[in-house]
């Protein structure tokens, strides 16, 4: 079997429609697109446990088994052990490539560079808005090499996100905007966990400014299970 040339990576939590969504908008890609695709889903203790059924895509759903809130790097970390393809595409649920999109990115890949992480632009409501900070293209060797994400923030909201971007432009390489390539922001979100940003905004501060650009140590803690998809 042909490895993928860009696996798909997102987590949910308690948000069944919205990865609906996203699975049956795969499902209508052509089949010559889906075939250079991985797509890799992590639930992230849903309640109830997400279910997804493939019908034919190269899907895996991995399931997190502790109940820790906001543990968006230990999805992503998960994520990314289990890729198999060279580039990783990672977003949030709320941020939606189309066909078209997908077909530019697969044929741009072997023309990027290795060492350089690529954002995109956004819409919302057919305005531009800022870049999404999660939304990102990469080399998996290059997400390993920064250091992955940090699971220190694991728990708290917030600033897990930052952190990886200075770690790979202080271990990697620089951030590139792909302006040819846009997601589009959906209107839905997590509503049901503290988003107080006071503690990680403080851990950022004490591990850039004290510790420099150390990561952490230890990833994947927490216990997981591959889930059957039909």
């Amino acid at each position: 079997m042909l490895l993928p040339k860009l696996s798909l990576i997102t987590h949910v939590y308690n948000q069944p429609e919205g990865m609906a969504r996203h699975v049956e908008f795969w499902k209508s890609l052509s089949p010559a697109l889906a075939a250079q695709l991985e797509f890799i889903c992590v639930d992230d203790f849903s309640d109830p446990p997400v279910q997804i059924t493939r019908d034919g895509l190269n899907l895996r759903l991995f399931r997190v088994l502790d109940d820790i809130d906001w543990n968006m790097p230990g999805c992503k970390n998960l994520g990314a052990v289990m890729a198999r393809a060279d580039w990783l595409l990672f977003f949030d649920l709320d941020n939606m490539i189309d066909e078209r999109g997908l077909e530019m990115l697969v044929a741009s890949l072997d023309k990027l560079k290795p060492d350089t992480l690529y954002n995109f632009r956004r819409v919302e409501e057919g305005k531009e808005v800022a870049s999404h900070i999660n939304t990102l293209l990469m080399t998996r060797r290059g997400f390993f090499k920064a250091g992955g994400l940090d699971e220190d923030f694991a728990g708290h909201y917030g600033y897990e996100d930052v952190h990886f971007h200075h770690m790979w432009r202080h271990h990697v390489g620089p951030e590139v905007l792909l302006v040819d390539i846009v997601f589009t922001q959906l209107g839905f979100r997590t509503e049901t966990l503290n988003r107080d940003t006071s503690r990680n905004q403080a851990l950022i501060h004490h591990k850039i400014l004290t510790l420099g650009h150390k990561g952490s140590v230890g990833k994947m803690r927490f216990a997981w299970a591959e889930q059957p998809t039909e």
